[in-house]
């Protein structure tokens, strides 16, 4: 750590020497929108740099002279532009340039392209994924949505199949931050349609960072998820309509006064198939408001809000009506299986954008977020079994869980960047939060407690980019303060070498500390859809450690071959270990077990464009382990990850047949996760004096934590997307004097598998399945989605 510091502060004062020539900045915006552009390239002549703009559309152009320069600047989908300009001032700062979007040749269309990208360093970030809205669209499987998009990409998998959740290169569920415009959402999921919260139609890029990250984000262990959303159209009306079988959807985007903007956009699921099998009415609602000022070529000001709500209430008794005797028993007419969920998500926003000077940029923001959920399972069964004496015997299993959580964060935090000269780029910033935290849980109708806690976090970090045409070097630092306690740090270390033949070897170093944990309930509950946050107190934060290695190569010039191989080090993890005896730890704050884990594996990710074909193929092969050596769990001992799997195999292709016809594939293949299958039953006998009848409770047991590996997952989805060019849809279109109109087909599980099985139940009561395992799976029946999309 004292290297990484001596190497940053000497290069920091080393080249304040050329903090004295000439620079120019601004803004690129599309002319038609108004909105600024991510990874637009500028270049400079006849000196010949190029610099690329970055996730506020901001570009700096240092190590000038006096003179007349010409600037190109370019972007895919957008027509040059060329402006002369004389430099006389020191530090020059441009009006905004306005990019003018223009048609792509057919040879062009991508769902995914190669291009210039500065969001969060890509060219240094060595785990970096970038998605657009286009794209996401593109994959069957994802119904626009970001989350169970990202499971398509190497190093991400999902949890449990009705869960939301998503792990990131062997690490804990809770350990991913989310973060919209740079608030820090909470539980940004769905619970109805285990989808996100954030409507697509209203975001311009997401950046997803699995690993060695910069100093700039902290918190959380294991991946960054940075979205960014639209400003609005400050030069006309424009919106989208979309009616579907699953839910509805409306954007809009307006001028609000004289170089102002606003955006609002809303969704609202109607759960059709669940409300006819479980006769509940499931809903969700989210909604976005957004207005952008630019007061003038230096100073922005954003105000955000945004705010979702979900309730979910399922019960199964109709749905075994459906089922009968299908399984050669009665057990279903006294078998009640019920889940509730009520969830809500609110987070406002301000934020101030400022160039001081050609050089230094700015950017100063508040938000206030929030999460609160109460979600109830249980279940509850009567089997009756004869015995030796021809008498019936009667067994009750009831078990049931409710569990609360609320977590409030309100934060200020700014961010400076200093580009000291053409080469080197300085960054500085400082955050403070202030929390709420609330958490209760009852198991079988007992109350395990309840707690409020009021932590603070203070956190500070620096780093330098130093760029040359033979290596990128970023060394940084992040300090952080919790509860007001000792300074803790995290040195991060990320070097970029250009190798002949189009190859880069990327490597990566960084400590991560992380304050805030998830309660682990997927024992206790039918399937963990909710991060239950716990703030860590009086024990050390969980950490975790990062060794990545990766190489790229670029094959054509839209065509992409990485390679990572990653070793974390999960030096300090918590559990909890809710399963443990009331009489030994009665509040369930006393059940954290403390332990530690690793993660290790390759990853190989193909991407791009040929022909009329992109998208992408990637492979990754991993291993993950957890051990609390002073927990019952496994008897302390090492046992697999959770949801740790062997190989994975994702693929998400586009066929671009014409302008206007388009054919997605997205496929799927998964081995199979560890799972603590029971093996045997344990039976406990009281006896009733008043009776004379003794009472008998088998109860299954595990012979270990995740000692049975479950069969692989296989899934291929499909979707066409048709632009309409006559017929009904388009006299509708034109009714509305809407732009464009398109149909969306999707067929999702097409190959029908009934082998998914993601649980084994065992058949012990169930006659004639006494010594065999029952399957159940979430993925059996194929689903037919159809969307009409006007856009005006």
């Amino acid at each position: 750590m004292k290297k990484v510091l001596i190497i940053f502060i000497a290069s920091l004062f080393g080249l304040l020497a050329n903090a004295q020539s000439y620079s120019i900045s601004g803004y690129i915006t599309d002319k038609k929108n108004r909105e600024t552009l991510i990874g637009a390239t500028i270049i400079i002549n006849p000196v010949n740099k190029a610099v690329v703009s970055d996730k506020y559309g901001f570009y700096t152009i240092t190590g000038l002279k006096p003179g007349s320069y010409e600037l190109i600047i370019s972007h895919i989908g957008y027509a040059p532009v060329k402006k002369t300009i004389a430099l006389t001032d020191r530090g020059l700062v441009l009006d905004e340039i306005k990019l003018t979007p223009v048609a792509v040749p057919l040879k062009e269309v991508s769902i995914m392209a190669i291009k210039p990208d500065k969001v969060a360093d890509r060219e240094i970030e060595i785990g970096q994924k970038v998605l657009t809205p286009k794209l996401i669209e593109s994959i069957p499987t994802a119904r626009n949505d970001i989350f169970s998009a990202i499971k398509y990409l190497p190093g991400i998998d999902r949890t449990e199949p009705f869960s939301p959740l998503y792990t990131t290169r062997g690490g804990d569920p809770g350990e991913n931050a989310v973060l919209l415009d740079g608030v820090m959402i909470y539980n940004p999921y769905h619970s109805s349609v285990t989808s996100g919260i954030f409507n697509t139609q209203t975001i311009k890029n997401v950046d997803l960072l699995v690993g060695g990250f910069s100093a700039e984000y902290g918190g959380r262990n294991s991946s960054v998820m940075y979205i960014t959303t639209k400003d609005g159209n400050s030069n006309r009306l424009h919106g989208e309509v979309e009616p579907s079988t699953f839910h509805s959807k409306v954007f809009l985007e307006f001028p609000a006064g004289k170089n102002a903007s606003m955006v609002i956009a809303g969704r609202y699921l109607y759960d059709i198939p669940y409300n006819f099998l479980f006769q509940n009415t499931n809903y969700f609602y989210d909604y976005n408001i957004s207005y952008t000022k630019r007061l003038n070529n230096r100073n922005r000001l954003t105000i955000k809000y945004f705010e979702s709500k979900d309730f979910t209430g399922y019960n199964f008794n109709t749905f075994y009506r459906y089922l009968g005797n299908s399984f050669g028993t009665d057990i279903y007419d006294d078998f009640t299986l019920e889940q509730r969920n009520r969830w809500m998500n609110r987070s406002a926003t301000v934020i101030h954008k400022l160039i001081l000077t050609p050089r230094i940029y700015m950017r100063n923001q508040v938000y206030y977020s929030t999460h609160a959920s109460n979600n109830y399972s249980g279940l509850d069964f009567l089997i009756k079994l004869p015995n030796e004496n021809n008498d019936t015997l009667t067994l009750q299993w009831a078990s049931n869980s409710k569990i609360s959580s609320e977590i409030q964060d309100l934060s200020a935090k700014s961010t400076l960047s200093f580009q000291a000269a053409a080469f080197n780029e300085i960054r500085l910033g400082a955050e403070y939060n202030t929390y709420q935290f609330k958490n209760s849980i009852r198991l079988n109708d007992v109350d395990n407690g309840s707690l409020k806690r009021y932590p603070a976090l203070l956190s500070v970090f620096a780093e330098n980019v130093l760029t040359t045409p033979y290596f990128i070097f970023r060394p940084g630092i992040r300090l952080t303060q919790y509860r007001h306690g000792a300074w803790l740090t995290e040195p991060r270390v990320n070097i970029v070498l250009n190798l002949p033949y189009s190859l880069k070897l990327k490597a990566a170093y960084g400590e991560f500390l992380q304050y805030i944990i998830s309660m682990n309930t997927n024992e206790i509950e039918m399937s963990q859809i909710v991060d239950y946050y716990y703030p860590i107190w009086d024990k050390p934060p969980s950490k975790s450690i990062h060794y990545i290695v990766g190489l790229e190569k670029r094959l054509t010039p839209s065509l992409q071959l990485s390679i990572d191989g990653y070793f974390k080090d999960i030096t300090t993890t918590y559990t909890f270990d809710v399963n443990q005896d009331y009489s030994e730890n009665y509040l369930f704050s006393n059940k954290l077990a403390q332990g530690s884990g690793k993660a290790y594996g390759l990853e190989f990710y193909l991407h791009g464009r040929a022909r009329l074909f992109s998208g992408w193929i990637a492979y990754s092969w991993a291993r993950a382990t957890r051990r609390y050596p002073e927990s019952e769990i496994n008897n302390g001992k090492e046992h697999p990850f959770d949801y740790t799997r062997a190989h994975t195999i994702k693929s998400v292709m586009n066929y671009q047949v014409t302008p206007n016809f388009a054919f997605n594939t997205s496929f799927l293949f998964q081995s199979g996760i560890h799972r603590s299958i029971e093996t045997t039953t344990q039976s406990y006998y009281l006896y009733n004096p008043s009776t004379n009848k003794t009472n008998h409770f088998p109860l299954y047991a595990s012979a270990g934590k995740n000692k049975a590996k479950m069969p692989p997952l296989v899934n291929l989805d499909i979707s066409i997307r048709k632009k309409l060019v006559q017929g009904t849809g388009k006299k509708l279109a034109d009714f509305f004097k809407a732009e464009e109109s398109y149909v969306t087909i999707t067929v999702r599980n097409i190959l029908f598998l009934y082998r998914n099985v993601e649980y084994y139940y065992p058949g012990t009561f169930i006659e004639p399945y006494y010594d065999k395992y029952i399957p159940f799976g979430s993925n059996y029946i194929p689903q037919l989605g159809i969307s009409y999309t006007l856009k005006f």
